[in-house]
């Protein structure tokens, strides 16, 4: 799988000396043949290539959650299948084991030898996103002989192991970068780790949140199984974000492609997709209130989030059935955020511009697990206040999204009344009424475009029940090699592991056609 590592990583340097290349040449002293790497000119590629990972695989599990849907009838994706012979659907892969990889461990040598003790802290937390991230899409995957560079195969590691290393991860992480802070005399912000950080820009407590906010996904995702602790969710959440000042993200520059938003006018990929029906029925109301009639300004978030067609309706797609009104210019279903192929983006909302920041976990999204953790455990007054916290969290996203190098906006976008409106209206329910279907519904809105790794995991959590996601619709025609079963994991990387490490494949059952139905162990009792 990493039989070509030493020459991924050559490449790597290289396109970090294109970005920073005064940096580069400060530490070697040939920069066409490099000895030793500074971790901070490592960090910015790692980073990019974390964002990289979630935009290229969002894709998919944009689909197999219902977020979006290609406007085509009978796409592959919408009908929970796959593209064989194919590295769609890999891309975290990629980014586990080259993005991250043997360059996490270059950054732990480095930070070791210069005493960066902040670096190191990062570079653990990082690797613990990966492992977590891996094994949520992927189930198997390889930690013990990962980075042995003399082998040429592989063997991949039960997702119980995988889950635990995410664990001790995040522990060696805060462990580190609690003593950087003590050693700095309880400075919170470091010049140091700032030379390279384009998420935190060297803020240590705000990294500590978000290793925080990893631990409490890696919990509340065992929520089937009896060793499932919701005290522990609510530890972890309570140590994570508390604003979206804190929200995890990648700076996107903007200034070309190369440095642009993936979901931005420059990179153009937002033509490919449509709005789901179920999306546009939660944001109309029809779903949270029961009307049969949708309501285009029950949700100050609808404007921002969706497209109307020309007539004015807000529509979406039914996976796998396409657009019905692909023919008609009135009614047909637009691109998402009005793009085209021509004008790729109406750009300025949400984070549809070129510059919008890569995200990758928010505090609504982190609310949104406690209240999920406390409702399971009988807490409802807990629930609701967590559940409150996650639905104006989300409308302070979709407000202020976060832009260039501010990890939250200051746009505006929707008035401090039409907030209120809404959490007073019908849409969000009092303590009383509160269900676990309101709760992770609310949530799967504030997931919307850059989180469907997350929605995905919650829907296989809870086996797509359509009584918690009332929108989602199981696909009326299923990819034939599913034999009727619904979708649960990502097959690995193609050109990785079905090339060069197929009998590891076949121990864990990843040759048989419906693989991808497997049911991951995250989700298992």
């Amino acid at each position: 799988m990493m039989k070509k590592i030493l020459y991924t990583l050559i490449a790597l340097f290289a396109l970090g000396a294109v970005s920073s290349c005064k940096k580069y040449i400060d530490v070697n002293t040939n920069p066409n043949a490099p000895t030793a790497v500074d971790a901070s000119t490592l960090l910015p590629p790692i980073q990019a290539g974390m964002a990289r990972g979630v935009w290229f695989d969002s894709r998919y599990t944009g689909q197999y959650s219902q977020t979006w849907a290609s406007p085509a009838a009978n796409n592959v994706w919408d009908q929970e299948g796959y593209a064989a012979a194919s590295d769609a659907g890999g891309e975290m892969w990629r980014t586990v084991y080259f993005s991250l990889g043997q360059n996490v461990n270059l950054m732990i040598d480095n930070a070791t030898k210069t005493n960066k003790i902040d670096y190191l802290g990062v570079a653990w937390a990082l690797r613990a996103w990966g492992w977590q991230n891996g094994s949520d899409l992927y189930d198997y995957m390889i930690v013990k002989e990962a980075f042995e560079p003399t082998r040429t195969s592989f063997d991949y590691d039960n997702p119980a192991y995988v889950y635990a290393e995410v664990v001790k991860d995040c522990r060696i992480a805060l462990n580190y970068l609690n003593l950087a802070i003590q050693n700095d005399g309880g400075i919170a912000t470091s010049t140091t780790l700032a030379k390279g950080d384009y998420m935190y820009y060297g803020d240590r407590s705000k990294w500590k949140k978000f290793i925080y906010a990893i631990l409490a996904q890696n919990m509340l995702h065992q929520s089937n199984k009896p060793s499932f602790n919701a005290d522990l969710v609510t530890k972890y959440v309570d140590s994570s974000f508390t604003a979206n000042i804190d929200n995890a993200s990648v700076e996107a520059a903007g200034t070309q492609s190369g440095d642009s938003n993936f979901w931005g006018p420059t990179r153009a990929n937002l033509p490919s997709f449509r709005q789901s029906d179920y999306i546009v029925r939660l944001l109309d109301g029809r779903i949270f209130t029961g009307a049969a009639s949708p309501s285009n300004t029950l949700d100050p978030r609808l404007p921002l989030l969706l497209s109307a067609s020309k007539d004015g309706v807000y529509r979406g797609i039914v996976p796998p059935l396409g657009d019905p009104n692909v023919n008609d210019a009135n009614t047909s279903i637009p691109t998402m955020a009005g793009a085209t192929t021509a004008n790729a983006t109406a750009s300025g909302k949400y984070i549809f511009n070129d510059n919008s920041r890569g995200v990758l976990m928010t505090y609504s999204e982190l609310q949104f697990m406690k209240a999920e953790a406390l409702f399971k455990k009988g807490d409802r007054a807990g629930a609701y206040a967590a559940y409150m916290n996650g639905v104006k969290g989300s409308l302070d996203f979709v407000s202020n999204p976060p832009i260039g190098k501010s990890l939250t906006g200051t746009q505006n976008y929707i008035s401090a009344t039409a907030q209120s409106t809404y959490l007073t209206g019908p849409a969000v329910r009092t303590a009383a009424a509160l269900q676990l279907s309101d709760i992770l519904q609310q949530k799967f809105i504030s997931l919307f475009v850059w989180g469907s790794f997350e929605a995905w995991a919650d829907e296989r959590r809870y086996q797509y029940d359509t009584n918690i996601f009332q929108g989602f619709t199981k696909p009326s025609t299923l990819f034939p090699d599913n034999a009727g079963k619904q979708v649960y994991l990502f097959r690995p990387r193609y050109n990785s592991e079905y090339i060069w490490n197929v009998p590891a494949l076949q121990a864990i059952g990843a040759l048989n056609a419906d693989y991808h139905t497997k049911q991951p162990w995250f989700i298992l009792p």
